[in-house]
């Protein structure tokens, strides 16, 4: 009885992968490479894990600016700086979140002179801290009644060690997304 319930098993999670596969050929649904989280709007990163849907050009770092840019995140996250590089995800991969992302892009624009801090939102690049436990019932309300919104609940813009190497250069925030 076992041996028999495990094969239909098998045989069930394998139909359903084909038809998973089958679904997304034949309606057009991107899927990031990533994370294989269905996308179903144009988008030029990824809403879960914030990789880049498109081949972006790789631009050239001034290579002091980035080790200069480098140990400063490492300094202040208290990580190793072989850990990073220039596609690292300061919130998914590093876990930085909420007031300690504020603090970290407070302390680099005073360490490498941005001018325009003021328009730089942390909570877009790294949420908020802990969990709000009426968070759980919003969400089931979205995955209920809107699908759209469910996918996209809780993604921020995603921010590199390039964006602030980039940054750094220029003397300014510039956006992720502007990039």
């Amino acid at each position: 009885v076992t041996l028999i319930l495990n094969v239909l098993f098998v045989v069930i999670s394998a139909v359903l992968y084909v038809a998973t596969r089958l679904f997304y050929a034949l309606f057009s649904l991107m899927e990031c490479p990533h994370c294989s989280k269905a996308i179903r709007k144009k988008v030029l990163r990824c809403p879960r894990c914030g990789s880049s849907l498109i081949e972006e050009p790789q631009d050239e770092l001034n290579p002091e600016l980035y080790a200069r840019v480098k140990t400063f995140v490492a300094e202040f996250w208290s990580t190793s700086a072989e850990k990073l590089n220039p596609n690292t995800l300061l919130a998914n991969d590093l876990g930085i979140a909420g007031d300690d992302g504020y603090e970290l892009l407070e302390a680099f624009c005073e360490e490498f002179e941005i001018q325009n801090m003021c328009e730089i939102d942390a909570s877009e690049y790294f949420g908020t801290e802990g969990c709000n436990p009426f968070e759980i019932y919003v969400m089931f309300y979205y995955w209920i009644f809107d699908k759209e919104r469910f996918d996209n609940y809780g993604s921020e813009t995603s921010l590199t060690l390039r964006d602030l190497v980039k940054s750094a250069e220029a003397k300014r925030w510039i956006p992720p997304m502007a990039r």
